[in-house]
């Protein structure tokens, strides 16, 4: 039964490699491709291959594999533009089953003044959200291998109108023991379709194939990461998707602080027409544990565009 599982995940990611490229801004339901853990948009983005955290869920399925405590995490990302968004989530382990999760993620834009033709206000406002709805299973395939799958139901709202779809994650965690507990990770999130749709043009939804790594040092409190993101985007080189990298680490200051840097190549390029860059793409964070829960904090920086704050908490039970 694991083999099975596990050549069905191999086969959904594969299937990926030869999926359709795709731009960012060329997709629907773009909210789905922001970081929503303060924890990861600290590290660069970078829980791909992380297991252990409710948080590391959003970027592999599988990161729950052999978790024996209840974890639950609250986030809150003040976005650019004074967007709103956010996380909740929460996950068990089962017996003879393996871990299940459930997670939404939310996106705010606020409220707008409605114009007529001459660009004169109506006097009336409208709102335009989104939300995602996700349920997960991960558990272990033995042999250092761990499996992960989910499934989001996906809902837009603007004024009166509104889209929807549907998708599933797909993930897989290894751990090499030869090489002091290595651990490689990837996973296909968003795979689906649309129900809904505003016009009569079907909108893609923006699938992304990451593959990352993480190595906690043998002599030294420090967890190193790294990973290679969006490589199913459409690019003129295909080098140029192995640009779309990012790196990070979380230094254990004492038990109860963890200080976290993040460097997102990816970030940096796409702020370059805008303007400066020099610290684009970098991000910091701060992790206090304290009893059973951990406060998270995360700033991330986008050169001339702004910055964004995150913060969360997780908790075990």
């Amino acid at each position: 039964m694991k083999t099975r599982i596990l050549y069905s995940v191999i086969a959904v990611l594969l299937i990926s490699l030869g999926a359709r490229a795709q731009s960012v801004g060329t997709t629907g339901f773009e909210f789905l491709r922001n970081q929503y853990s303060p924890r990861g948009a600290a590290m660069g983005g970078n829980l791909v291959a992380v297991p252990g955290d409710i948080q590391a869920v959003m970027y592999n399925p599988a990161a729950l594999s052999g978790n024996t405590l209840r974890q639950w995490s609250v986030s809150y990302v003040d976005h650019l533009l004074d967007f709103q968004a956010g996380h909740l989530a929460y996950g068990q382990p089962v017996k003879n089953f393996g871990n299940v999760s459930a997670g939404l993620v939310y996106f705010n834009y606020g409220s707008f003044n409605e114009t007529d033709a001459n660009g004169d206000r109506t006097g009336r406002t409208f709102g335009a959200s989104e939300f995602a709805f996700m349920l997960g299973l991960s558990n272990t395939l033995g042999s250092g291998f761990d499996y992960g799958i989910g499934l989001k139901f996906i809902y837009s709202s603007l004024d009166n109108y509104n889209a929807s779809g549907v998708a599933i994650d797909g993930g897989l965690l290894y751990s090499i023991k030869a090489l002091d507990d290595l651990k490689l990770g990837v996973s296909l999130l968003n795979l689906g379709t649309t129900i809904d749709n505003y016009t009569d043009y079907r909108e893609k939804l923006p699938t992304l194939l990451q593959i990352g790594l993480a190595k906690r040092l043998a002599h030294l409190p420090l967890l190193l990461t790294g990973s290679l993101n969006d490589l199913t985007a459409n690019e003129s080189n295909v080098w140029d998707r192995f640009k779309k990298f990012s790196v990070g680490g979380e230094f254990d200051v004492s038990e109860m602080i963890r200080f976290r840097l993040g460097y997102q190549n990816d970030i940096n390029r796409s702020i370059k027409p805008v303007g400066r860059t020099v610290f684009g793409g970098f991000s910091l964070g701060l992790g206090i544990v304290w009893r059973q829960f951990r406060i998270d904090y995360a700033y991330s920086n986008f050169g001339d565009l702004g910055s964004q704050n995150r913060l969360g908490i997780m908790g075990s039970l």
